[in-house]
């Protein structure tokens, strides 16, 4: 009855070889599920909002999946135009103008968040704005119309438009044109 039972247990045991492709079909099956676990993270981020590939990169590898295997839905992604860069760009460079920051702020910004100069560039000059009157309307939120009373005002809405990312040839042409009005 013994030797019955381990024989029994002999023919039923996988030999090597059939154990190292159930190990590599085991191996693949968790690859095909975590790359559909990413797809389905990414995908979701992207239901909500636009994101850049830098940013979902970064999003899916604090969830603890491989790089590699991110890269890969990633490019499936951009390819069947599910994220895009360029919409990305386009998405974020209009709410951030939205909310008064100027060019030289914006584009530090994308480059932050992985969108190349040359790509933000594009976009800038696709949304054709008018940075000299965005700047205006800038200083006339925060200063108001009226032009600065002494060389202290100026300073501070030089200051202002400065950090709110705007060059200095907009800053120049908004504070000229205030001292323009009232001569």
């Amino acid at each position: 009855m013994f030797s019955d039972d381990m024989t029994s247990n002999d023919s039923e045991a996988p030999s090597s070889s059939e154990q190292h492709v159930q190990a590599a079909t085991a191996y693949n099956v968790d690859q095909v599920k975590s790359v559909d676990q990413i797809k389905n993270n990414a995908l979701r981020y992207l239901a909500r909002r636009e994101y850049s590939r830098l940013e979902l990169y970064q999003k899916l590898v604090t969830k603890g999946f491989q790089s590699v295997e991110i890269n890969q839905v990633l490019d499936h992604l951009q390819t069947e135009s599910y994220q895009s860069d360029e919409r990305f760009a386009e998405m974020y460079i209009r709410s951030r103008i939205n909310s008064g920051d100027g060019p030289f702020k914006i584009k530090i910004s994308l480059r932050a968040k992985g969108i190349c100069d040359s790509l933000a560039l594009a976009v800038f000059d696709k949304l054709n704005v008018d940075w000299f009157d965005r700047a205006q309307t800038v200083k006339c939120k925060r200063f108001g119309e009226l032009p600065a009373e002494d060389i202290t005002e100026t300073a501070k809405q030089v200051r202002y438009l400065k950090n709110k990312g705007f060059y200095q040839d907009h800053i120049n042409a908004v504070v000229n044109q205030s001292k323009a009005i009232v001569l």
